[in-house]
């Protein structure tokens, strides 16, 4: 039985560890189960760049996270429109397109 060495706060194993810094963990993680996000949720790669207010371009997208070949399939990023407060799309890639969704603002 393999031994694991638990960070504390994190519940990560020791062969993650060497990965992490101030309790970010900058390496890849290739899970063949289900991940839950039990406490802080899940944050994904931001951009911030001026897109289409109701319809982002394919090219306003790569400008904001590479190809869609680049970040490959199942990616999810997150664009702010120009920084405002105002424009907010969760992006997602099958590898060959992009496609996105344009969220409305609480109030």
């Amino acid at each position: 039985m393999a031994s694991a060495t638990t960070l504390i706060g994190l519940g990560m194993p020791a062969e993650l560890a060497s990965a992490t810094a101030d309790g970010v963990f900058s390496g890849t993680v290739t899970p063949t189960g289900q991940v839950v996000a039990t406490a802080a949720g899940i944050r994904t790669k931001q951009a911030i760049n001026n897109v289409g207010d109701t319809t982002p371009t394919a090219a306003e997208l790569t400008t904001s996270f590479g190809t869609p070949a680049t970040v490959g399939a199942g990616f999810v990023g997150v664009v702010k429109d120009n920084d405002a407060d105002t424009n907010c799309f969760v992006v997602v890639s099958n590898g060959t397109s992009y496609f996105y969704l344009k969220f409305t603002k609480a109030t």
